[in-house]
């Protein structure tokens, strides 16, 4: 979870710098979705591996605090996978990137 985690933020460290945003139409609501949902990925990403790891060094796998864990992966999960549709959307509906 650590690599995803260092993954996520590369990704959107990468659409950060290196995305022009577009400037009218339809698709810049998409793309400020897409870029939304890239930052909230991120940040719950990094979140839950930080507090899975410091469980594991402090030896509190166990306790309660590992549903908190679980939560944030579920919530990183929903959050990438709206983030690839609205990429997606942007890709096949208004042919971004052709």
């Amino acid at each position: 979870m650590v690599i995803g985690a260092l993954a996520a933020v590369a990704a959107w460290s990468t659409g950060h710098l290196f995305t022009s945003e577009p400037e009218e139409g339809e698709i810049v609501k998409t793309f400020l979705r897409h870029e939304t949902g890239a930052l909230i990925t991120m940040i719950v990403m990094v979140l839950g591996a930080a507090l899975r790891v410091y469980l594991v060094v402090t030896k509190k796998e166990e306790s309660s605090l590992k549903w908190l864990v679980f939560a944030l992966y579920f919530l990183g999960f929903a959050t990438v996978s709206y983030t690839g549709l609205m990429g997606g959307v942007m890709v096949y509906s208004f042919m971004l990137g052709s």
